[in-house]
């Protein structure tokens, strides 16, 4: 009976530690084993990288879109400068999405200061003196690049040959207090001659004066830019090279490359709204320079379906004698600077009085 009392009782406790098992075996919660719970291996290109932040100047800003419509102006005056910028003028180049740029070749080089000081274009090809001489009057424009080095000469139909046989003589002359006045009279005095008393200077209102009033026999002496000159040589009227001031310069100077006659301006709100757009006009008007020299006949033939009254042969025979070429106006600010102290020697008001500054310059 003692037997039996004892087997029970070792059952019951057996019963019991089985049943205290299995409810901690429901407490505990299930793992499912499924590729859902697993945790995924990283890669080393999926691997995450520390987040590096942009600053404004690290930015591209080629990929900032510009998403209004905006219409620039560009103007040159008629001529090699307008030459410099036919590829422009013809083609169109889009610069950015949403740009465009209406260009304008002025007949009156007087046009260009009034335009320049009412802040009406955003771009403009200027003779070097006038751009430093609205700089230091004011004007927010920034100096870019030089893009004519030189295109004038003194013709005449008279039997002289020298700077002395210019004495009492009555000379027509272009761009009053501009880079052809400036030029003749600093060369006039380089070789003993006073350009206010030595001779009577008649100055013309433009450049489409110049061959029709020497053709008429109106003028004897003339200061010639080409092309004009190239026009001249095309008529039944002799005459004869007096002077390349691009050579005579180099005489006084001991400068070589002629001088500095034009560059571009570029308005300081777009430089600093659009930067990209102004790179992007500045290498458009480098690569116009190349274009037309190394293709005259291309070039002239944009000139006539634009109209600009300067016929392919024409073009074609002056374009040696242009000096079209592009230059970054701060990488070459040595020379530049050096020509502008020739100025303010001879005619400080003629560039403002004094030399430029830093600001004077842009600077990609």
């Amino acid at each position: 009976m003692n037997n039996l009392r004892n087997k029970t009782q070792k059952i019951a406790a057996i019963l019991m530690v089985l049943m205290i098992m299995i409810g901690l075996s429901a407490c505990t919660p299930k793992v499912a084993s499924t590729d859902e719970n697993k945790t995924p291996a990283v890669t080393p290109a999926e691997a995450p990288t520390e987040a590096t932040v942009q600053t404004p100047e690290e930015s591209d800003l080629e990929t900032s879109p510009i998403l209004e419509p905006l219409t620039l102006r560009a103007i040159t005056p008629e001529g090699a400068t307008t030459i410099a910028m036919l590829k422009m003028i013809h083609e169109q180049p889009i610069l950015k999405e949403n740009v465009t740029v209406e260009y304008e070749s002025l007949t009156a080089t007087d046009l260009l200061a009034t335009e320049i000081m009412g802040e009406k274009t955003d771009f403009a090809i200027v003779p070097t003196n006038l751009a430093i001489k609205l700089y230091n009057k004011g004007v927010p424009y920034k100096f870019a690049s030089i893009n004519t080095h030189g295109n004038l000469y003194m013709i005449t139909s008279l039997d002289i040959t020298s700077w002395e046989d210019l004495k009492g003589k009555e000379i027509y002359m272009i761009g009053q207090g501009l880079i052809p006045d400036l030029i003749f009279r600093y060369l006039a005095e380089a070789n003993g001659l006073d350009p206010d008393q030595d001779m009577k200077l008649i100055y013309l209102a433009g450049t489409t004066e110049v061959a029709p009033t020497f053709l008429a026999g109106k003028s004897t002496i003339t200061l010639m830019p080409e092309p004009i000159l190239s026009v001249v040589s095309t008529k039944d009227v002799p005459y004869t090279v007096l002077f390349d001031f691009q050579e005579e310069f180099e005489k006084a100077t001991g400068l070589e490359g002629g001088f500095p006659q034009a560059g571009l301006m570029v308005k300081n709100t777009v430089i600093e709204a659009y930067p990209e757009v102004v790179d992007a006009f500045i290498a458009k008007l480098e690569e116009s320079c190349t274009w037309v020299n190394e293709n005259p006949k291309e070039a002239g033939a944009y000139a006539e379906e634009l109209e600009l009254g300067t016929p392919t042969p024409i073009i074609v025979k002056a374009m040696e004698g242009l000096n079209i070429w592009h230059e970054n106006a701060y990488e070459h600010k040595d020379s530049l600077e050096m020509f502008y102290d020739i100025l303010l020697k001879a005619s400080p008001e003629a560039i403002g009085g004094k030399l430029p500054d830093e600001g004077f310059y842009y600077k990609k």
